[in-house]
């Protein structure tokens, strides 16, 4: 029996889920361990092979999702770095974009975040290429001997190599590695021609640094879990997801560690794209609320959105990532009240330790899972009984916030959930109105494990009329992990306009690139006649600041293929933003990008004939829940989801619950299980 295994390392909780070539499915949660992730990692493992029956010899692979570089940069914790740029771009870092975020920011007010690199840690060198990659001036390689010990001397062990135009020919920036390396044997040295070969020279820069800043960081991760992995005697590949969407060796990952910034969150993202494509859903808004943040992102037709003009906190990061809006809400943010007494939820969240107030490990703050249990959402005990919970510890804590506020214990916890859910709301239209897309009409798949207790709530708000529940919920990131297969991309600059002769160029750069993704894939264990390649270019009218990524037509660039490029591209901008130029402005291709795809995955999901069945066989009782002050308390009735048949109709309102997550379905709709065992509830 082979296994394919899934581990997603969260803030407050590590889910595992293990599927095996027959077709069985076994899931797993355990309290993550933030002083070291892979503590519960092969805990996790350990308690999953002990459930299911398998030997570590049986493992075929290991998909891993994790939020060890994110957490870093959200946190601020890394060691310091160096940057090294031609003479005269001292201030790349420091001169940015000279704009301010927000759609109210004030040049006045706003103060410039912390640099991930200061300036007294990036040095000069003399060298130039042209932006065509003519050389004009050579490297004056003993000035970069000199400045490697310079770093050295000040124990700065990562740093940074970002050239002029280097994107065009990366001869400068290796060269410079090499003589670093040499100087300075145990440094991690990042070169702009590796992590983002294309023009924009603070972007590029921003994202070479903090590729540097979580060199290290995810190198020694990766190191210490390799090895506890060995030792456990799991001999299988360990997998990254990373942040556009596919899986590498880890080996790979280490290399280029910007490329799992969103590695958690966008295993996510993937998963509920699979399962729309199985249950024929084409507009899909993925919902995943866990215990610390909340993910939200676009399907369309089976693809989520991508972008590169994302950003890692409050840094820009141009490298290809599933477009996706993160939050800080979860089920663990604590409720605080600001000025005025103006009730407030998250970002700040009790995470794993101590926890809510109700896990009863020390927390004495007001959280989002202390008013689910408050009103009676979520049952007295989680994880199938393993994790019980203090109701007197979560009343006391709402308590606090009730007397302040002057209001019933039950309006204060209610309270906590409506300012969540408008914060989650603001994110949701953040991904698609601001995008040009309604969200009504979508469908929501919510998942983690707050996800579907709080998706009614949301899609009311919203005025979504249909939510899809997958069968675990609470472990969406897994069946990502688990769905993924082997993906490789590379990008060029190669700027050509519309009415300009380039197509030869374009077909040269796109059969380079194809070379060298298919390499990488191969190298990974595919053979290479199924490696799928994609060609993708990044377009804009001629004189716009930011593009669009179109697909290319494979084979030899014509003017017919092209044109039909342009096409598309005139159609994606008129969706984007209401307005195209046909015929008014010329485009012009920038980025040329190749996207390769080895298939790795042999899950599946069968459909189950669906007629109509009682729900009463999984009835599990009765608990009174709170929803709100113009539907008041509700006996409702309670449903282990597990004895759930296919057909099961359940009218609201109700709870229903199983090992990973709890569903409310509200007094206005009713729920129902489809042939692939989600549990779909609409508005009535």
């Amino acid at each position: 029996m082979a296994m394919r295994v899934g581990v997603d390392t969260g803030g407050t909780f590590t889910d595992l889920m293990a599927w095996s070539d027959e077709g069985d499915v076994r899931v797993q949660k355990v309290p993550s361990t933030p002083d070291d992730d892979t503590r519960a990692f092969l805990e996790g493992l350990g308690a999953l092979g002990d459930a299911a029956g398998f030997a570590p010899g049986d493992v075929a692979s290991i998909g891993h999702g994790t939020t060890v570089a994110l957490n870093a940069v959200l946190q601020k914790q890394w060691l310091p770095i160096g940057l090294l740029v031609t003479t005269g771009y001292r201030e790349v870092i420091e001169i940015a974009r000279q704009t301010v975020p927000g759609d109210w920011g004030s040049i006045y007010t706003w103060v410039k975040p912390p640099r991930v690199v200061p300036l007294e840690h990036v040095r000069e060198v003399d060298e130039r290429l042209s932006h065509e990659g003519e050389l004009l001036e050579p490297l004056d390689e003993e000035g970069v001997r000199a400045q490697a010990v310079w770093f050295r001397e000040r124990g700065i062990d990562s740093v940074a190599v970002c050239f002029i135009h280097s994107y065009a020919d990366p001869v400068h920036e290796q060269r410079a590695r090499e003589l670093i390396r040499e100087e300075h044997p145990d440094c991690f040295v990042s070169i702009s021609s590796d992590v983002l070969p294309e023009f924009r020279e603070y972007e590029r820069a921003m994202t070479t640094c903090l590729d540097a800043v979580l060199m290290p960081l995810v190198s020694d991760y990766l190191e210490r879990l390799t090895g506890r992995l060995d030792e456990g005697g799991y001999e299988s590949s360990l997998l990254m997801m990373k942040s556009m969407g596919g899986l590498s060796r880890h080996d790979k990952v280490v290399d280029q560690p910007i490329t799992i910034a969103y590695s958690g969150p966008s295993a996510g993202v993937l998963g509920m794209a699979w399962l729309a494509e199985k249950v024929g859903e084409s507009r899909v808004l993925t919902y995943d609320m866990g215990g610390t943040s909340t993910d939200v992102a676009l399907v369309e037709d089976g693809r989520p959105l991508l972008t590169t003009e994302g950003s890692l906190d409050i840094y820009p990061m141009k490298t290809p990532t599933i477009d996706l809006v993160s939050i800080g809400a979860g089920g663990g943010s604590i409720a605080t009240l600001g000025t005025g007494n103006r009730l407030r939820v998250g970002p700040e969240s009790a995470g794993a330790d101590p926890g809510p107030a109700c896990y009863g490990r020390g927390g004495t703050e007001a959280t989002v899972t202390d008013a689910n249990l408050v009103l009676g959402r979520i049952p007295p005990a989680l994880l199938s009984g393993t994790l019980a919970l203090d109701e007197e510890a979560a009343r006391a804590a709402v308590g606090t916030i009730a007397a302040q506020l002057v209001l019933s214990l039950e309006e204060a916890a209610y309270g906590i959930l409506e300012i969540a859910a408008f914060t989650m709301a603001g994110a949701v239209r953040e991904v698609s109105v601001k995008r040009g897309r309604d969200p009504r009409e979508y469908a929501l798949f919510a998942y983690g494990g707050a996800g579907p207790l709080h998706a009614a709530q949301l899609a009311s708000l919203l005025g979504i009329s249909r939510i899809v529940i997958p069968a675990s919920p609470g472990l969406g990131s897994c069946i990502g992990l688990l769905a993924a297969d082997i993906k490789e991309t590379a990008v060029q600059t190669v700027p050509t306009r519309q009415d300009q002769p380039g197509l030869a160029e374009l077909g040269e750069r796109f059969v380079e690139l194809e070379d060298r993704v298919q390499k990488a894939v191969v190298e990974q264990g595919i053979e290479a006649s199924q490696v799928e390649l994609e060609r993708l270019a990044d377009m804009r009218y001629v004189g716009m600041a930011t593009e669009l990524t179109i697909t290319v037509p494979s084979g030899k660039p014509t003017l017919e293929s092209m044109r039909l490029a342009f096409d598309a591209f005139h159609a994606a901008h008129e969706r984007a933003y209401g307005y195209a130029y046909r015929g008014e402005q010329l485009v012009e291709v920038i980025n040329v990008r190749v996207s390769g795809t080895g298939p790795l995955s042999f899950i599946d999901l069968s459909e189950e004939p669906v007629s109509p069945a009682a729900a009463a066989v999984a009835a599990a009782g009765r608990r009174a829940v709170y929803f709100g002050p113009e539907e008041g308390a509700h006996e409702c009735a309670l449903y282990e989801r597990r004895a759930l048949g296919t057909g099961c109709v359940i009218r609201g309102p109700a709870i229903v619950e199983q090992y990973d997550s709890t569903i409310v379905v509200p007094p206005w709709a009713d729920a129902a299980v489809d042939g692939f065992r989600n549990l779909v509830i609409e508005r009535r």
